[in-house]
């Protein structure tokens, strides 16, 4: 299990400190690289002839059988291996209910809570996810980007509020990111900007930036830097090493953010070489 992952998205639980967090799988299990790969060795080939179909309906039903093949990969791969198990193994050790959701046949979010009556509420906005993208994907938008047609309910503002609050993330700071999805601006650039101008005035800080994928509406929010000191005091209380893990986090998650532009450019780089891969295949 990754250190990062271990003390976010599970001791921060399981302590009471956020009410709910994610981890994405596998992307988010050590060795994330050669489960993939294992992956795209099996799908990649059936792939090869997707392009050249052209009766819609052979197309979809040649889709949808590409789908299941990919989920039993999923369960071949990722599910048999020992990093997954042991995800599974810690959440039940430590008291924490699990909640999946596949977000594409070869990828699942796994949630983490203590509190029943949280389960209920997680359940319902992934109904409401779902119904966001079967209306986005039935009745498409004019000049929506691929990341809105791939993650709608990432541009609707009530959703995100709900999640940002079970994620345990400050109110100002879920506002920021809401409005700023609405209104189609970067919500990883203006993280990056924000914080390359803070560390220019030796004003950035590292508590602000208290879990990973976590964009504070500012570099120098009361609330973020808060919210990281009290999990840093929470910690050190149980084990004073455990403080020094997270700070290395902190350390982490602020270089994290500085980097996204480019991070955002070599994932579309590497689904572009991808598909490139696929339209290569020998017949």
């Amino acid at each position: 299990m990754l250190k990062r992952v271990k003390v976010e998205n599970y001791l921060l639980v399981h302590l009471g400190l956020r009410p709910c967090s994610l981890t994405t799988l596998p992307a988010e299990l050590p060795g994330a690289e050669g489960l993939g790969r294992s992956i795209d060795e099996r799908i990649l080939p059936r792939m090869r002839h997707l392009s050249s179909i052209g009766d819609p309906e052979k197309r979809l039903k040649t889709i949808e059988a590409l789908k299941n093949e990919m989920r039993k990969a999923y369960r071949d791969v990722v599910e048999a291996s020992q990093q997954y198990r042991g995800h599974l193994e810690w959440a039940r050790k430590l008291g924490l209910r699990t909640l999946q959701f596949e977000v594409r046949p070869t990828v699942r979010e796994l949630y983490l809570f203590r509190d029943k009556a949280l389960e209920k509420r997680l359940e319902n906005l992934i109904r409401e996810r779902v119904r966001i993208r079967e209306e986005t994907l039935s009745h498409p938008p004019k000049g929506l980007g691929r990341a809105h047609l791939v993650y709608p309910e990432e541009f609707k503002g009530g959703w995100v509020s709900e999640m940002g609050e079970l994620y345990g993330y400050p109110k100002c700071c879920v506002e920021r990111y809401a409005s700023d999805r609405e209104n189609n601006i970067s919500v990883e650039e203006r993280a990056a900007r924000q914080l390359k101008e803070a560390e220019e005035k030796g004003e950035a800080e590292s508590l602000a930036y208290f879990v990973s994928y976590f964009f504070p509406c500012h570099p120098r929010c009361p609330s973020a830097i808060s919210t990281g000191k009290r999990y840093l005091e929470e910690l050190q209380k149980v084990d004073p090493r455990l403080g020094e893990i997270y700070t290395s986090i902190l350390r982490e998650n602020l270089d994290l953010v500085r980097r996204q532009p480019e991070i955002i450019a070599r994932h579309r780089a590497m689904a572009e070489e991808a598909m490139q891969r696929i339209h290569k295949q020998p017949p």
